[in-house]
This record gives structure tokens, C-alpha cells and sequence, in this order.
């Protein structure tokens, strides 16, 4: 399975970011996209699925993943 979320320049494609937090001393990462319609596609052990983001924005979601000691990156 071939997942694309690269950021375009015409900025019409999905906004990724791959985010890193460490449980219990194991780095799990996870990639996670904005759809633009309120939900997010969550790729995970190359499983990808979708989930609503409740209200919060991408950026809201992001945040909260870094307040955690998660460390995220733009892709």
C-alpha cells in the first residue's frame, strides 16, 4: 500500500505531519494528515484510518500530540 501526504505547493493537497512519542520506552510513530473536512487519515504500522477531530483543529491536534512529549515534523 502506497500512502501519499506530501504537502503540494498549490497548497490543495493533505497537510501531514509524522509525530514520534516514546511509551514506555518505545519510539512509536505515527503520520497523521488533515483532510480539511474535520477529520484526519491516521497511518499507523501501515494502517491507515480515519478519525474526526472532535471539533480541534489540525493544529490544535499537533500541539497536543507535542504538549505530551511527542515530537513532530512536517512532511
Amino acid at each position: 500500500m502506497f500512502t501519499a501526504c506530501s504537502s503540494d505547493d498549490d497548497n490543495d493537497g493533505p497537510v501531514c505531519e509524522s509525530c514520534e512519542l516514546n511509551v514506555l520506552g518505545i519510539a512509536l510513530t505515527t503520520e497523521y494528515c488533515d483532510n480539511r473536512d474535520g477529520t484526519i487519515t491516521v497511518i499507523f504500522e501501515g494502517v491507515e484510518e480515519t478519525q474526526d477531530l472532535g471539533g480541534v483543529t489540525f493544529e490544535e491536534f499537533i500541539s497536543s500530540i507535542e504538549q505530551v512529549g511527542g515530537v513532530c515534523t512536517r512532511l
